[in-house]
């Protein structure tokens, strides 16, 4: 399992509830080991395995949640 570490622009975040909303989310896409949304930086970061999860799916699933994402280069 080869892990990598993204950050990921997430706007639309109101308060800590929407932080952990997005959080709960990502973190239940297979192959997500470790998600954290920072309300105030608007950030969220996500470790996870490429060979099970994409990024274009962490940031669908954001979306899903309502909320939109962009990853940070």
């Amino acid at each position: 399992m080869s892990e990598t570490t993204k950050y990921f622009k997430t706007s639309g975040l109101h308060c800590a509830s929407c932080s952990k909303l997005v959080d709960m989310t990502v973190g239940e896409l297979e192959g997500v080991a470790d998600v954290s949304t920072d309300l105030a930086s608007a950030e969220t970061v996500v470790r996870f395995d490429p060979d099970i999860v994409t990024e274009n799916e962490i940031i669908l699933a954001i979306r899903g949640a309502g909320y939109d994402a962009e990853l940070v280069d």
